[in-house]
Order: C-alpha cells, then structure tokens, then sequence
C-alpha cells in the first residue's frame, strides 16, 4: 500500500509563497506611509498605515494605487460626515435659524470634500498628478469653512474627527502622490 506524504515540498512552497506574499503587502503599505512621512513631516505614518490596512484592496497596490486610495478614503470620509450630519448622529436638530445654516454649510463643504477627493481620484488614474494633487489641496479650506461657520455661531465643531481625518488624508494623498514616479 502507498502513502500519501503528509507534506509535499510544493505545500510547503506554497505556504512560503503566502506568507511572503502577505508580509511583502504590509510592507509596501508600510514602506510607502513611511516614505510619504519622511517627504512631509506631517503624515501621521500609523494612521496612514491604518486607513490603508483597513481598506479592502489596498494591500495589493502600488504607490499610484495607494496614492488613488487616499482619495477614495477621503471620499468615505466625506461621506461618512454627511450621513452623520443629516440623520442626527452628531448633533441634535439646530435650533434657531443660524445654527441650521451653519449646519447646512457643513453638509455642503463635506459634499465637495468628496467631490474634490473623487476628482483627485480621476485626476490619479489619468496620471496627472499635478491636477490631483490641486484637487486634494482644496478639502482644507472647505474643512475650515464648515468648522469656522459653526463656531461663528457658537457650536463647537461636530467633526473634529472628521476634519482632521480628512486633512491627514490630503496630506498623506498629496504626499504619497509626490512618491510615484
């Protein structure tokens, strides 16, 4: 009677293969978040790593993908705010009519938040990369004008971690785009 081997050398190549395989992804993850922090001192490297990580698809990119999926996390994290701001998880309901327009303000500059990430993303696929990182460069100021507005009339800002979320996302985008060659 014949065996089978409870090991062949091609399972065991196969193993290798997945586990280098997976440890190479992270690694580029990791190497390009470091990379993009050593270029712009503001990139959080563990946040960078994290978002990305935790982004389905990210793990197989290279620095243009991943540069093209800073700006599809921003476009979540625009979204994100919207939903947050128009069903009531942030704040409740304003209530005068100063608090609602600023309220409405947020909801409009967190809409072109997305549309200036989603732009960045088109602009990355075409690889102009000059013209994406333009479009990044305006969420700052669309972040500032829905927190400014709030506070103009006394609410502190709902979004702090939207907001800074999204920024630190420009800036690892802009950033890691600076990367590609």
């Amino acid at each position: 009677m014949i065996k089978a081997p409870t090991s062949s050398p091609l399972a065991a190549a196969a193993a290798v293969l997945v586990v280098v395989s997976a440890w190479g992804a992270d690694a580029t993850i990791e190497t390009t978040c470091r990379d993009a922090g050593a270029a712009d001192r503001r990139v959080d490297v563990a946040f960078c790593a994290r978002q990305f990580l935790a982004f389905e698809g990210a793990a197989e990119a290279d620095t243009w993908g991943l540069a093209r999926t800073a700006a599809l996390i921003g476009i979540n994290l625009a979204d994100d705010a919207i939903f947050d701001l128009t069903h009531g998880k942030i704040l409740p309901q304003p209530k005068d009519n100063k608090a609602e327009a600023a309220m409405d303000v947020c909801v409009k500059a967190y809409d072109k938040v997305g549309v200036a990430f989603a732009e960045a993303s088109d602009e990355l696929r075409a690889r102009r990369y000059a013209a994406a990182k333009e479009d990044m460069a305006r969420v700052a100021p669309l972040l500032q004008r829905c927190d400014g507005g709030l506070v103009k009339v006394g609410l502190p800002s709902p979004l702090p971690r939207y907001s800074a979320d999204c920024l630190q996302t420009t800036i690892i985008g802009i950033a890691i785009t600076n990367l590609v060659k």
